[in-house]
């Protein structure tokens, strides 16, 4: 037999939904509002990752911000001023042979707003993300073909929290 639900108890289902999605930490991440000032752009990179800037690149766009050269820009025009990667790794694992077989490798940077004579307006801000890399002990092409991987990921996730900064700068 099939039970037809009341208006309040497909309310309740949907609300039981809702808490549960909630409480096991999920959130919806819309697309980000970069200001008004900040949709068109000059960018300067000195990150030294060819992966890093096609992702910001591709960040930025996808947040409705246009990317223009420095020849074309105006005095009311912003640049964005991305400081040079740095990597640190910390050991987390040996294997029986005491070789390292787990790293936890972290990416930084720094970047800022500035005018195009050069003031800085926002910033300098930190940008960073964390990952734990696997199969460091694995035979050197595979680790290599393994860590390439990961360090693409890494720069997709540093151009992305870049992009979700740029949404809260004071503009």
């Amino acid at each position: 037999m099939i039970a037809a639900f009341t208006q309040t108890t497909r309310l309740l289902i949907l609300a039981l939904l809702t808490m549960s999605l909630v409480a096991c930490g999920f959130h919806l991440r819309g697309q980000v509002d970069i200001p008004a000032k900040l949709t068109v752009l000059t960018l300067t990179s000195e990150s030294g990752s060819e992966d890093f800037d096609r992702s910001l690149r591709i960040a930025l766009a996808r947040a409705g911000v246009t990317i223009i050269n420095e020849a074309d820009a105006t005095e009311a025009t912003y640049n964005l001023k991305v400081s040079a990667i740095s990597s640190s790794n910390t050991e987390l694992a040996r294997n029986a042979s005491n070789d390292v077989s787990q790293v936890q490798r972290r990416l930084t940077s720094h970047y800022f707003i500035r005018h195009a004579d050069g003031k800085a307006i926002y910033g300098p801000r930190t940008i960073s993300t964390t990952r734990t890399l696997t199969n460091q002990d694995a035979e050197e092409s595979a680790k290599l073909t393994y860590n390439q991987t990961q360090m693409k990921n890494m720069s997709e996730d540093l151009a992305d929290k870049l992009v979700y900064d740029l949404g809260y700068a004071p503009l």
